[in-house]
């Protein structure tokens, strides 16, 4: 409902955007498994290294698909110097932006479940559109405001019963040790 409107898509970026969906939630699952249930659970920069490499191999092999290398080189050959310092600079900033949300993204997954974690991304992609009506003076319809309201009221009750079970393991372990705080 929040982002309910006109959509204009492809057939493969459609199905690329449903395997990118699917890659992502098992990456999240993944994830979290590999950093809590190892005898020596990776650090976020080790896993990171470790998949960094095949998350590259496959956007290469997804752009190789569409032809979009052949359109980059034709793109880069076309722009004067200037334009193409400014572009690795942006490429170069997008990177570090990458790679700080993936560092987090890992270390917060480490503390939380896959299920907080979609949650928060959820949440994510809302204060998102709030944002760009803030900030753009964005027009949203009454569906997708309603869509907002819902997931955020949504991920803030979510919020409310996690805490609410943390304190009762909270206060079951302090009963547990006598009442006494050690």
């Amino acid at each position: 409902m929040a982002t309910a409107g006109d959509y204009y898509f492809t057939t493969l970026g459609f199905l690329l955007t449903l395997l990118g969906t699917l890659l992502a939630a098992f990456k999240t699952i993944l994830t979290n498994r590999i950093q809590r249930n190892l005898s020596t659970p990776l650090h976020p920069l080790d896993l990171l290294l470790r998949m960094s490499p095949l998350a590259c191999i496959q956007s290469i092999v997804y752009a190789s698909l569409v032809g979009e290398p052949a359109k980059f080189v034709n793109l880069i050959n076309a722009m004067p110097l200037s334009d193409r310092l400014n572009l690795v600079v942006k490429l170069a900033v997008n990177g570090a932006l990458a790679f700080g949300l993936n560092y987090i993204s890992f270390a917060a997954n480490k503390k939380t479940s896959p299920l907080t974690m979609t949650v928060a991304a959820n949440l994510k992609q809302c204060l998102s559109i709030v944002l760009g009506v803030w900030v753009f003076r964005l027009q949203v319809g009454w569906m997708n405001a309603l869509g907002i309201i819902i997931a955020l009221s949504g991920g803030a009750w979510y919020a409310k019963v996690e805490f609410g079970m943390k304190s009762q393991q909270s206060a079951g372990t302090l009963k547990a040790a006598g009442g006494n705080i050690v």
